[in-house]
């Protein structure tokens, strides 16, 4: 792995297991988030220098935060906010491919299962504060606005994070 990616897991893992502590969480759920922290930290790293959401990170760590969630108890009932968006991230995608890759929605996943019940809030900021950006990208540069490519892992590692916190 090159050293971006792995600077991106380490400050990723450090963050969210640093949160984790603060709120006192278990030992189990310490485990998710620093599997969670370091893939959502990673795919960051990729995304910001060449807009794609790397499979190889995601897809595991989203398989070992589900094995930890269920070990810690976690009930699907618990996560249906959060997979009810990923399915309209995933609905969007496939009606409009410009407005989401499916690296997104995988991304999306994994904050779903690393987050556990706080998912649908920590999606709804990050899409949000993506919004933002493109709305005052929009206001500067007018039309060829539409013509960037925004990375949204940073986004929603930031409303993950703010969300775990809250």
């Amino acid at each position: 792995m090159r050293r971006r990616p792995l600077i991106g897991a380490a400050l990723g893992t450090a963050a969210f297991v640093a949160a984790g502590v603060a709120l006192d969480q278990p030992a189990l759920d310490l485990a998710r988030l620093s599997i969670f922290g370091a893939a959502l930290g990673g795919a960051v790293a990729v995304d910001l220098a060449e807009r794609r959401i790397p499979n190889r990170l995601v897809l595991p760590a989203a398989a070992l935060c589900a094995a930890l969630s269920v070990a810690a108890g976690v009930r699907f009932v618990d996560l249906a906010a959060g997979v009810a968006v990923v399915a309209l991230l995933l609905v969007f995608t496939l009606w409009r491919a410009e407005s989401f890759g499916m690296g997104d929605v995988k991304l999306a996943l994994l904050v779903v299962l690393g987050l556990n019940g706080d998912a649908a809030q920590g999606l709804l900021l990050g899409l949000a504060l993506a919004a933002l950006l493109g709305t005052l990208i929009v206001l500067r540069y007018g039309r060829a606005a539409g013509k960037r490519a925004l990375p949204l892992a940073p986004f929603i590692a930031a409303g993950a994070l703010v969300a775990l916190l809250a």
